[in-house]
């Protein structure tokens, strides 16, 4: 972990001279977003996008590449030329969540990507059904603590997931055991929790938006260190009591590793300026997410952190998986 980690602020021996090329860029340049069209991920690819095209005169296609949770467009990426014509939109759950949860993973994203710029990020709720005695954080915690013989149950859209990983960082902070069951997707999570067949769950905030405002689930809680613009009436954790549990999912943008420093702080600089646009910002905020707008060096440590912070949790929650198993 310790090379992945510095690897994420290291450029390789070989630097092309693309940054000082005035043509740059001469020819359209590709975006792997690696997830099916659609989602939220895709949604801020095509942001990033107009963004970067609209700043440097080129056309920015975006190349959905989904598979194996992120993995496949991402080494597509890392295995392409660095000199700026195919970059990667991805965060925390495919680029540190991945190689902080499992064994034997593939590809090691601190040497193998630069990251460029973080470009938005989103809030996690803790959500109960509308129907669910539970009606306030502190009531989920004295029911869990209550049953320690019979777990309270959470779902997840998987193993090792931000929605699981975020649940079990919260269990361990308060000293209680929960039981968790895995599923294939977010929504069926989302139904079962609206049916009552589980007691809670930690989701991002635009799959689960429509269900709070139809009144299907309660939200309990944002994860983020303030409150969202969407439910300014829903108190963050730490205002309920739970100092330094800040906990976003975030997306940002990165290229092969060995890339030019010069044509990084050209990428970065537009991608930040573009995100901080306050047209831009709106549509991001209308999405769902929270705009960033943070440069390469910022980003370079959020991943570092980030690495560090999910492979604790993991080594503590004892989940550790075999990748291909």
């Amino acid at each position: 972990m310790q090379a992945a980690a510095g690897g994420l602020c290291a450029l390789a021996a070989w630097r092309p001279a693309f940054a000082d090329d005035p043509t740059w860029p001469s020819k359209p340049i590709k975006l792997i977003v690696p997830y099916p069209p659609g989602g939220v991920t895709d949604i801020a690819g095509r942001l990033v996008s107009e963004i970067v095209s609209r700043r440097f005169g080129q056309p920015v296609v975006v190349e959905n590449r989904p598979g194996a949770n992120g993995l496949i467009g991402s080494q597509m990426v890392a295995r392409a030329p660095a000199d700026g014509y195919t970059l990667l939109l991805n965060g925390l759950g495919g680029i540190v969540l991945p190689p902080a949860t499992s064994q034997g993973y593939p590809i090691d994203y601190g040497s193998a990507l630069t990251p460029i710029a973080e470009v938005a990020e989103f809030v996690n709720v803790l959500v109960v059904g509308a129907n669910s005695p539970i009606r306030s954080l502190d009531d989920l915690l004295a029911r869990a603590r209550a049953k320690s013989a019979n777990a309270l149950s959470y779902g997840s859209n998987g193993t090792g997931t931000s929605a699981h990983m975020t649940a079990e960082f919260f269990c361990m902070r308060n000293g209680v055991k929960c039981l968790h069951v895995p599923y294939k997707g977010s929504s069926e999570v989302l139904v079962d929790v609206t049916n009552g067949n589980l007691d809670f769950t930690f989701s991002n905030l635009p799959p689960v938006m429509g269900l709070i405002k139809k009144g299907l689930v309660r939200p309990l809680a944002v994860t983020s260190p303030y409150r969202s613009r969407e439910l300014p009436d829903v108190a963050t954790m730490e205002e309920l009591g739970m100092r330094d549990f800040a906990v976003t999912s975030w997306l940002g943008v990165y290229g092969p590793a060995g890339m030019d420093a010069k044509l990084v702080q050209r990428l970065s600089d537009a991608i930040v300026e573009g995100v901080r646009d306050p047209a831009t910002a709106k549509t991001l905020g209308g999405a769902g997410f929270e705009p960033k707008g943070a440069g390469a060096e910022a980003f370079a440590k959020l991943n570092r952190d980030e690495l560090k912070r999910w492979a604790g949790v993991a080594r503590e929650a004892g989940v550790s998986l075999k990748f291909g198993s």
